[in-house]
């Protein structure tokens, strides 16, 4: 009796065991389930881009709108000085089959391109990102009904995207060739005029600004960068970007379709050497060269690379990839190009005070914050607070006060700087905030002296900063302050 029981009960988890295994078997897992993987885009990746692209389109075309608004104004005054000077030269310039700056501006304001072909410049990231929002598209009838609404914003702020820079490409090549058509007709006649040299400034101001805002675009965010990683693991996503990114209709993959350059992907492929062949010969080459020729080789590549280096640096400052450099005549203000954000300086600094018999040894922990006028400045605001730190023999924090900063920096020579500042520090415990509107209670300090600024880049901090400044209101404070003042700075 125990025997069958036993059996009976043998039967009934072999049963169990079958099925519970079968039903594990048929559960779909992360790498072969595509529903299951791209539900795990994050629904910020879409509010993303969305907002990316909202923001650069609307830099590019506000910035586009001013520099042609200021453009056509300096145009319309070199036109009346040519009329007195060379109506000829006048007529040439601004016949109604010339494009003008002023024609451009009312073009681009009604919507209307400057130029019927425009060959486009190929962008690793554009291509990436139009990709992907074509597949989600392709793939929407998978995706979260709450994606759908965003998706389908992303793809018309996207094709909003692709019109707007298909028109910036080619405001760009019009700017370039348009200025480059005023110098060379107008400077014998007009000589330096100070309106041919504010076209020659706003040009290269605005391609340089343009390229910053497209640098700007082009980094990546935390939910993208998990969107992609996802989209990656997803054997269908690569095959589509085979078959329907802008680098694959350049070079089709084989087996991909046709490409821009006609026939098959398989078929035009035909005749060419494969990978492997090469690297065979290349195998065979570097034995027939003796025991060393593998290090030499490395060598030579390094040095090579080293090189290359060195002339994508000079070609990208001197005017980016395009074969049309915009190299100025002038010493440019690189912070016209720059975003109100990236002007901006934000960091702290810590000086240190001794102690006497009225007050104990004092740090002064501040935090500031400031604006690159140019090149060459830099002013700003900051508050800081003052903390006890007893003595040697005893050792209390204890708060001492607060401050209020204001600070401006003057570039001397390359990483010193000349500066200066207005303080104003409450040194005295206070309870509550109606004590700190006490005019009579606050030290004013007047700061000037020397800075350096040290370049020491780290996770937290780009930059460190040294000053040695000189108090020279130290004898009018009660008790009298050190009129020397040492900092040390980093930069966020």
């Amino acid at each position: 009796m125990l025997t069958k029981r036993l059996s009976l009960l043998l039967v009934i988890a072999i049963v169990v065991f079958n099925a519970t295994a079968q039903d594990v078997r048929t559960l779909p897992t992360k790498a072969d389930s595509l529903l299951y993987t791209i539900t795990d885009i994050p629904k910020k990746y879409l509010s993303t881009i969305d907002a990316k692209l909202d923001k650069y389109t609307t830099r590019v075309t506000n910035k586009t709108e001013k520099t042609l608004t200021r453009l056509a104004k300096w145009e319309t005054k070199i036109k009346t000085l040519l009329e007195k000077v060379s109506p000829e030269t006048a007529q040439r310039l601004f016949n109604n089959t010339q494009l003008t700056f002023a024609t451009a501006l009312e073009k681009y304001k009604q919507g209307q391109s400057i130029i019927t072909e425009q060959r486009k410049k190929y962008n690793e990231y554009r291509d990436k990102l139009t990709t992907s929002i074509k597949y989600l598209e392709d793939q929407k009838d998978k995706l979260d009904s709450k994606l759908l609404q965003p998706l389908a914003k992303a793809k018309e702020q996207l094709n909003n995207f692709e019109k707007t820079q298909d028109e910036t490409d080619a405001m760009e090549q019009f700017i370039k060739e348009r200025k480059k058509q005023l110098l060379d007709q107008s400077l014998q006649y007009l000589g330096n005029s100070k309106y041919v040299q504010k076209i020659n400034k706003e040009a290269y101001y605005y391609v340089e600004t343009i390229r910053n805002y497209k640098q700007i675009f082009t980094d990546k965010q935390k939910a993208e960068e998990t969107a992609l990683t996802i989209l990656n693991k997803i054997p269908a996503f690569q095959k589509f970007i085979q078959q329907n990114s802008m680098l694959a209709s350049l070079f089709r993959m084989p087996g991909a379709g046709p490409s821009l350059f006609g026939g098959a992907g398989g078929g035009s492929l035909a005749g060419l050497q494969t990978r492997a062949s090469v690297n065979t010969l290349i195998q065979n080459q570097i034995a027939a060269g003796g025991p060393n020729a593998v290090e030499q080789i490395r060598n030579n590549m390094q040095a090579a690379q080293a090189e290359l280096n060195k002339l994508k640096d000079k070609v990208l400052k001197a005017g980016g990839s395009s074969s049309d450099m915009n190299m100025p005549d002038f010493k440019p203000n690189n912070t016209k190009t720059q975003t109100f954000k990236q002007r901006l300086e934000k960091g702290f600094n810590v000086q240190f005070a001794k102690n006497n018999s009225l007050v104990p040894t004092t740090a002064d922990v501040a935090m500031h914050i400031g604006y690159k006028m140019n090149d060459k400045s830099v002013i700003g605001l900051g508050a800081s607070y003052k903390a006890g730190l007893g003595s040697i023999q005893r050792i209390a924090i204890s708060h001492q006060g607060v401050g209020l900063r204001s600070y401006i920096d003057w570039k001397l020579k390359k990483q010193f700087y000349i500066s200066g500042g207005y303080e104003m520090n409450h040194n005295a415990q206070f309870k509550n905030i109606q004590q700190l509107q006490q005019y009579y209670s606050w030290q004013q300090a007047g700061l000037i002296g020397l800075s350096k600024k040290v370049q020491a880049k780290t996770k937290f901090f780009k930059g460190a900063k040294l000053q040695l400044l000189y108090d020279m209101l130290a004898r009018t404070h009660l008790p009298v302050s050190q009129p020397v003042v040492f900092r040390v700075g980093y930069q966020f």
